[in-house]
């Protein structure tokens, strides 16, 4: 993401494995981030602060958790590795970042996003263009004169 541009926007799905099975899943972020660096040359990293999944009777939260924070790990990993800076943003941050109020929903990210020139094709890329604003504001601010 370059301030004043539209981000890149896409989607990167983990392969799927049988449960307990994410060793593939987290070597996938893995060579993902590594080939996107190469690709697009970018100079910090940042993701959304995983969150207790609440899915009761649909799946294992705490094991939802364990996978969600070893991929922020995995991040934080490869941000150390290549010395770039790097940060998690809390989802009321991304929210607020899109659209200035943390009790936006999904249809309200889209159009924020729209709004301003981006082409998201569903709420999970609005989010992560909201995690880029709300990351730039702390890795790269603007200067503010004296």
């Amino acid at each position: 993401m370059e301030r004043g541009k539209p981000p890149l926007l896409g989607t990167f799905l983990l392969p799927k494995v049988p449960p307990g099975d994410n060793a593939r899943r987290y070597a996938a972020l893995w060579r993902w981030l590594h080939d996107m660096r190469a690709t697009h040359g970018f100079d910090a990293i940042a993701w959304e602060r995983p969150v207790v999944p609440i899915r009761a009777g649909k799946t294992d939260a705490l094991d939802e958790l364990e996978f969600l924070i070893t991929l922020a790990g995995i991040c934080r990993l490869f941000a150390g590795e290549h010395h770039l800076p790097h940060t998690h943003i809390a989802w009321q941050d991304v929210k607020i970042a899109l659209t200035g109020s943390k009790f936006a929903k999904k249809p309200d990210m889209i159009a924020a996003a729209m709004k301003i020139g981006w082409k998201p094709a569903d709420d999970h890329q609005a989010d992560a263009g909201g995690v880029g604003v709300a990351a730039m504001a702390i890795l790269n601010p603007r200067s503010v004169p004296a």
